[in-house]
């Protein structure tokens, strides 16, 4: 199983997650959560679709593992099966700046 990368708001549970509804159109949704599968969030041309600029430093990066729903333009879609680490976003811009962050790749 893959290690996919997602940042967001500080508090949401694992099984707030597992619930989540992805908007896939202007009036669809589906299943699933989108996610990186990169560490530094660049699968498409900006960092995690744009979103790292807007988290606050004590937001959320989380770890997880989860099955493949769909690609997207800059990412991918999981249903997540497990989470595997949390890090605030302050905490993760310094795992990046050191290398420690690439750990997590799979």
């Amino acid at each position: 199983m893959n290690t996919f990368f997602r940042v967001q708001g500080k508090g949401y549970s694992f099984e707030e997650m597992q619930q989540h509804q992805t908007q896939v159109d202007v009036d669809d949704f589906e299943a699933g959560l989108c996610v990186s599968t990169s560490p530094d969030g660049y699968d498409g041309g900006s960092q995690f679709g744009g979103a790292y600029d807007a988290m606050d430093d004590d937001d959320d990066l989380v770890i997880l593992e989860g099955k493949v729903i769909r690609e997207i333009y800059d990412g991918v879609v999981i249903i997540p099966t497990r989470e595997i680490a949390r890090f605030t976003i302050a905490e993760w811009d310094k795992m990046l700046e050191s290398g420690e962050a690439w750990e997590y790749e799979q």
